[in-house]
């Protein structure tokens, strides 16, 4: 039989595991019910990403000044992102209405799409300055994580683009 102090630390020790399995199952289901929230909007998911390059910038380029340029940079990309998108949600309004007009006519959508064309051309041609102003002013072995966050930015910008399908 076992003895007293032999029972106390066992129950003891089961209890401790209850609570670390009962923390445990509270931590997932807060986590688990967050997931199931709202998605963040576009702009929460282009400013999100302009933060990690900001944190990519700042954690590698020690250079103060440079560092200090290399965000304004940043700040900059994100702008230009939060206006294309506006941009490619005023496009889609815009289709939306003309293509609900019966009688709309072919110069209007032609218009709309040059509009827009010349927008997107612009908008490509600043991303592109940007980039390369980026990699100007950070060293080769600071580029590797600053180019990955860059990535990073245009992929989760793009994604986050309303199309067609998703305008909201």
């Amino acid at each position: 039989m076992p003895s007293r102090v032999t029972l106390i630390y066992s129950h003891s020790r089961a209890l401790r595991s209850l609570i670390l399995v009962m923390a445990l199952a509270g931590a997932t289901a807060v986590t688990i019910s967050g997931c199931g929230g709202t998605p963040p909007s576009r702009s929460q998911v282009i400013e999100h990403s302009a933060q990690e390059l900001r944190d990519a910038v700042s954690a590698k380029v020690t250079d103060e000044n440079r560092r200090a340029q290399l965000l304004q940079i940043v700040d900059e990309m994100e702008t230009r992102q939060q206006h294309f998108t506006q941009d490619t949600v005023q496009f889609l309004d815009g289709y939306r209405k003309l293509n609900a007009d019966y009688d709309a006519p072919r110069a209007a959508f032609d218009q709309l799409f040059a509009d827009y064309s010349a927008k997107r051309t612009a908008a490509r041609d600043a991303a592109l300055g940007l980039h390369f102003r980026l990699a100007a002013i950070a060293t080769a072995s600071e580029w590797d994580a600053i180019s990955k966050a860059e990535s990073k930015l245009y992929k989760k910008a793009i994604a986050a683009r309303p199309t067609e399908d998703s305008s909201s």
